[in-house]
């Protein structure tokens, strides 16, 4: 064989084992990482006397779907800072479960290990009127004089490298509503008196508004206030404090309404005579991620909010 032919069949050979040796080093030290995420739900408790809160794992709210949205920055750069210089990665996508863990359904892997991640998540997926760098998550027209799902979100996860958690991206959702339920009980000198509560209305609430969560969690009320019934039905009142079976989500606001409760109480020939009163107004700040219970004293003579405890529920921080 001619010597030119096979000096250039050992230099191409060299070549190639030069390039196979060059990819297995750069595949050793920026291996192909599939990207993946872990929606963390926070728990709550019911004071600081209870127990204590936990972060649960997604697969625990059966039915949420997930969404985020990722951007990726040179690694010599900072979202704090850097931000306009954000490329988007992923835009609002949507998550589906791939055993312990949550995969964009396009199915995409970390950058190169030159390039950070930031990322901000959301639930329910169907929920999110979109999720951007500017204005973060945002619900809008959340009405909730319908029960509007347990809405989340996360702050920006910022800076994260494909080297850390094998590449899963742990999403902290907090909660954008609060919640709302009223106990009712009866009242001493009246235990001979039958009463039953019918019905339990907030008569001057905020049922209507838009959410973004950048620059900062905010909650905008659309329209005028309105009455909001909490519970209808039949409950035998007993002196304790009874639940009346109903938790209603509320968007975060100044509260400041009066209750009317409609009620009867059984007279000595036997017949329920109905009878309706309306109370002080409840002033209370509700703030995000809350969960506050109010209690009814109901009697013949009128009802009453009794004043809460100083402990309402809190959201719990999710474990370190």
């Amino acid at each position: 064989m001619n010597r030119f032919i096979i000096r250039i069949l050992l230099a191409t050979a060299v070549a190639a084992a030069a390039g196979a040796c060059v990819k297995e080093d750069r595949e050793r030290h920026d291996p192909i990482v599939r990207l993946a995420f872990e929606p963390v739900m926070h728990t709550r408790v019911r004071s600081a006397a209870g127990d204590a809160g936990d972060a649960g794992d997604a697969g625990d709210a059966v039915g949420t779907s997930f969404g985020v949205s990722v951007w990726q920055l040179p690694e010599e750069l900072a979202w704090e800072t850097d931000q306009q210089s954000a490329l988007p990665l992923l835009d609002a996508a949507r998550l589906v479960r791939d055993g312990e863990r949550w995969l964009p359904e396009s199915g995409n892997d970390w950058p190169s290990n030159r390039y950070t991640l930031t990322c901000i998540g959301f639930a329910p997926y169907e929920a999110a009127a979109g999720c951007d760098a500017t204005y973060g998550v945002r619900f809008e027209e959340v009405d909730t004089s319908t029960d509007p799902g347990d809405l989340r979100y996360t702050l920006p996860q910022t800076d994260l490298v494909k080297s850390h958690n094998g590449g899963v991206v742990t999403l902290p959702l907090v909660q954008a509503l609060c919640e709302v339920d009223f106990r009712v009980r009866g009242v001493n000198g009246y235990e001979d008196t039958e009463v039953y509560v019918r019905s339990i209305t907030l008569d001057n609430v905020g049922i209507r508004g838009d959410f973004r969560s950048l620059p900062a969690p905010t909650w905008t009320l659309r329209g005028n206030n309105a009455p909001l019934t909490l519970f209808e039905g039949e409950i035998r009142l007993e002196y304790a404090p009874q639940e009346t079976g109903s938790t209603l989500r509320l968007i975060p606001q100044e509260l400041n309404s009066t209750v009317t409760v409609e009620y009867e109480f059984l007279a000595p020939t036997g017949a329920r005579l109905p009878q309706s009163d309306t109370t002080e107004p409840v002033e209370r700040t509700l703030e995000a991620g809350r969960h506050y219970t109010f209690t009814l004293a109901v009697s013949p003579a009128g009802a009453e909010v009794i004043p809460e405890l100083p402990d309402q529920t809190t959201e719990s921080e999710a474990k370190p």
